[in-house]
């Protein structure tokens, strides 16, 4: 027996396959009408030799780091790539770029350190000498001393004074050429020159030293000891040390820096990086293997760090050293700060406890 359908019938099918296809249609067109706006690809930035790269106080031309530029001119990866052959700090993964394209400035910043170091004619070329005066005399950014004692020593110059001190960056062949080419037959026949450490800067006053122990001795606690950091810059225009608390994750053993942009970028020819000090808390006062890694080498020019310990003792430990890349020198506490008689005022900015998360355990 067939099925009838009545018109009844019909008339519900047609309704219903309408209906559903209205649905259809209008999710459609919501769909459309909800899709992001697809946004716009942002342009490369380009830049040619016209162009200045700037580390703090120091400056160079992009051509200084680019053999060849197109009329168009260059990325700012192949600029980095190129810086990176001088400054290994500035890795693809570590490097932010900030730029004033109206006066065509660069302002690269590096959030780690690395090591290494290459040469590149021109101000690149490392340059030898036999005395700190023929050094200081030039231009070069890779000086380095041949020394009648057998070392050769790096020259780092920054504007919070100058370092003096063996390196490894040069080879045997390298120092044999160079003592040729300044007219000697072997490195004992040239005159000794010792290691040495200037600061260029005001010691930096006694409050401060009291407000970084009364700050490191504030995490201290009954039930758990941390690791803290803090940052101290030189202000260039107002002459004065200013220190910084950046945002940090701390353990015992570790601290996690977040680096402040108030002192980076275009800043960073305003606030001078000078010091990083950090605590060990109750142990005592030493560099890690984990600090040896984590040290940045300040951009372009040498930078001090320091460690404080025992820290839940009134006779504190404090260790500091000036680092450039592997170039390392110890300096004593009196050659950076006014060692007054204590004053027993260790009051801190409060807002700086509000930059610091703990974290229980050993490791973040």
């Amino acid at each position: 027996m067939s099925q009838e359908l009545t018109l009844f019938d019909l008339g519900v099918e047609d309704t219903t396959q309408s209906e559903e296809q209205k649905k259809k249609e209008s999710s459609k067109k919501n769909a459309v009408k909800n899709a992001p706006t697809p946004k716009k690809k942002e342009e490369p930035l380009l830049v040619n030799a016209e162009w200045t790269i700037h580390f703090a106080t120091d400056h160079f031309s992009v051509s200084e780091f680019v053999d060849e530029i197109p009329e168009e001119g260059v990325t700012l990866e192949v600029l980095r790539e190129g810086i990176e052959r001088h400054f290994p700090q500035f890795s693809a993964a570590r490097t932010k770029w900030d730029a004033n394209k109206d006066e065509k400035q660069l302002y690269p910043d590096a959030f780690a350190g690395s090591k290494g170091a290459g040469s590149k004619e021109g101000r690149f070329t490392p340059s030898f000498f036999i005395s700190a005066e023929g050094a200081f005399e030039s231009n070069k950014y890779y000086r380095y001393i041949l020394s009648g004692d057998g070392n050769v020593l790096s020259v780092h110059q920054s504007v919070c004074g100058t370092m003096i001190t063996p390196t490894k960056m040069v080879s045997r062949e390298i120092k044999n050429k160079a003592l040729e080419g300044l007219g000697f037959t072997k490195i004992s026949d040239c005159p000794v020159t010792p290691s040495s450490f200037e600061w260029a800067l005001p010691k930096i006053e006694n409050k401060i030293l009291r407000q970084i122990l009364g700050f490191f001795r504030s995490f201290i606690q009954d039930d758990a000891e941390y690791e803290v950091a803090l940052k101290i810059y030189w202000d260039l225009k107002k002459k004065k040390y200013v220190v910084d608390c950046p945002k940090q994750e701390v353990t015992a053993i570790n601290i996690e820096l977040q680096h402040n942009e108030e002192f980076t970028g275009k800043n960073a020819t305003r606030y001078i990086p000078v010091m990083e000090v950090h605590s060990h808390n109750v142990m005592r006062a030493f560099f890690s293997e984990l600090d040896n890694s984590d040290e940045q080498a300040f951009n372009t020019t040498f930078g001090v760090f320091g460690v404080f310990g025992r820290m839940n003792r009134q006779k504190y430990e404090m260790v500091f050293r000036a680092k450039m890349r592997d170039d390392v020198i110890d300096i004593k506490p009196e050659q950076l700060f006014e060692l007054e008689e204590d004053r027993r005022d260790y009051s801190y900015p409060k807002h700086w406890k509000t930059n610091v998360s703990t974290k229980e355990g050993f490791y973040l």
